[in-house]
């Protein structure tokens, strides 16, 4: 994995498809390099298609940051109509426009001691863009119809699903911003590119659902089509499968029901099934009995190698 922090106007990023061993890339691993840059005080941009997990990531990095006894500010870029965000960000004085009848301190002096977390920043209005700038420069923010700068010490995250470089050359996102902001870049491709770390990313969804103990039995029968799923719908869609799966459990139902709701899984080969219905222990004797020997062990189960993979992982993850 290469983390690069660099001086001057140059940048770094740390872009997890830059492994060397991808293929072994997980959610541990993952939240171990975050929580390095979690440590820094640097901006940090996250970047990736809608749903990959970029509000996850953003609220790890606090969590783990030398600011988790402060507050974490969200603020959705794309989600406030532009008459309004200047105000929400910004804060207004009593009067300042029709319909301000009491002050409004703004998300940024409210994420004083902590974090500021403007997702979808892409999508900030340009006149608003130089305000933030101005913010960034001078750590302070005035309020709108206000004439008195507030002190604010406050770290920024942002996540986008633009390409904001090509924003940039369109004239729609300040040049000088985007460098603010960029200081550190944490690229996350989409979940079809990082299966591995789908039973991770389970396991947490799971743990905010069902009792911790139920978790594990869940993990371990976790079948081998939802590990092969191309999830189109990213981290987003994956979240939607965990909250199906303990809706259903509360009935008695477990992945089979899961499954038998969802019409728009990938269909998969006869080898896949025969994988979905291996038991742990049938799973574990063939190790053994191959010497942990990966390929030799699928080959006795009759399923693939990458198949035997997935099942390892989601047997791991029930273990961590």
């Amino acid at each position: 994995m290469k983390v690069l922090v660099l001086n001057g106007p140059n940048l770094g990023r740390l872009d997890i498809r830059d492994s060397k061993h991808y293929g072994d890339l997980n959610w541990v691993q993952l939240k171990e390099l975050i929580e390095k840059v979690a440590l820094t005080d640097a901006r940090i941009m996250i970047t990736g298609s809608n749903g990959s997990g970029k509000e996850l990531v953003a609220k790890l990095i606090h969590k783990k940051s030398l600011r988790n006894q402060g507050p974490l500010i969200e603020v959705n870029c794309a989600a406030i109509p532009s008459e309004l965000i200047e105000s929400e960000l910004f804060g207004h004085r009593r009067g300042a426009f029709t319909g301000a009848h009491s002050e409004r301190p703004g998300r940024i002096r409210q994420a004083d001691g902590g974090t500021l977390f403007l997702d979808e920043i892409g999508d900030m209005p340009l006149e608003l863009q130089a305000r933030l700038l101005r913010v960034l420069q001078e750590k302070s923010v005035c309020p709108v119809g206000g004439d008195v700068e507030v002190p604010v010490d406050f770290r920024i995250v942002c996540a986008t699903h633009r390409d904001l470089s090509a924003e940039v050359h369109a004239g729609r996102f300040r040049e000088d911003l985007y460098y603010r902001l960029r200081v550190l870049e944490l690229r996350l491709p989409p979940l079809r590119e990082r299966r591995m770390d789908i039973p991770f990313l389970l396991r947490r969804f799971l743990g905010e659902l069902i009792e911790p103990g139920e978790v594990t039995h869940a993990l371990a029968e976790l079948p081998v089509e939802i590990l092969r799923h191309s999830f189109p719908g990213n981290v987003r869609e994956l979240r939607n499968l965990a909250e199906r799966y303990a809706a259903l459990r509360e009935i008695g139902g477990d992945w089979d029901q899961v499954l038998g709701v969802d019409t728009e899984l990938d269909p998969v080969s006869e080898s896949s099934l025969r994988n979905s219905r291996l038991s742990k222990g049938e799973i574990l004797s063939a190790l053994e009995a191959c010497g942990q020997h990966r390929g030799r062990a699928a080959a006795k189960l009759g399923i693939t190698r990458r198949a035997l993979q997935y099942r390892l992982a989601g047997m791991q993850a029930s273990l961590v």
